[in-house]
Order: structure tokens, then C-alpha cells, then sequence
């Protein structure tokens, strides 16, 4: 995924997205920054990572990557189409359209164990 401004606004436009802000949106697009938090985090091959609100998808990219598995939770069900388009080579990855807050975290990780 190309992690440059002018392509994030090219999806989002493609898709007639606008940032939201009553769920504070605010999408990560800075590579520098994405692969901070991978390297610090110190995820690996053996790591399931839970990523809450995973935009569209910058950092969902780099953690599926990295990871062993992905389950993210996304409230903003208008993302579906941008993150099936963004996170579709990635059969590790799992979103989960719900407010994380009202989700049962114990039972949607039942299927990684």
C-alpha cells in the first residue's frame, strides 16, 4: 500500500469517504511513524495484535505483515469497502465492524486459540 497523502485522499475520494468527527478520525499516513510503532511494539511472527479503529488500513498493512494474526474493531462500517480493498491479500487479518467498547473481546478471540 503506498503510504503517501495524495493516495490515501485518492481512496477515500474514490469511496466518498469523509472523516467523521464525532469518532475522532484521523487516519495515520506517515511510513515513519507506522513502522515506529511496529518496531516498538516488538511484534512478531507469534504475535495476535488487536488494533482498535484501524482507519483504512495504513497500519493494518504493516501489523498483517509483521504478525501472526490482526483482529481489528472499525465502528465506521462506511470503511467496509476501503478496508476490503486495502487489507484483501491478507488472509491473517479480521475486522470486526462494532463499537470495541460493546464487543465481547473473550469471545471473538476464541478463534485464535
Amino acid at each position: 500500500m503506498d503510504y503517501s497523502p495524495k493516495k490515501m485522499q485518492e481512496i477515500l475520494d474514490k469511496n466518498e469517504f469523509h472523516l467523521k468527527k464525532k469518532f475522532g478520525q484521523n487516519f495515520i499516513i506517515d511510513e515513519n511513524i507506522i513502522n515506529s510503532i511496529i518496531n516498538k511494539a516488538e511484534i512478531d511472527k507469534n504475535t495476535l495484535v488487536i488494533e482498535i479503529g484501524p482507519g483504512a488500513g495504513s497500519l493494518t498493512n504493516k501489523l498483517a505483515d509483521a504478525a501472526k494474526n490482526v483482529l481489528c474493531y472499525e465502528i465506521d462500517t462506511t470503511l467496509e469497502g476501503i478496508l476490503k480493498e486495502n487489507l484483501d491479500k491478507y488472509n491473517n487479518v479480521d475486522i470486526i465492524f462494532n463499537d470495541f467498547l460493546k464487543s465481547n473481546v473473550i469471545e471473538d478471540l476464541k478463534k485464535y486459540n
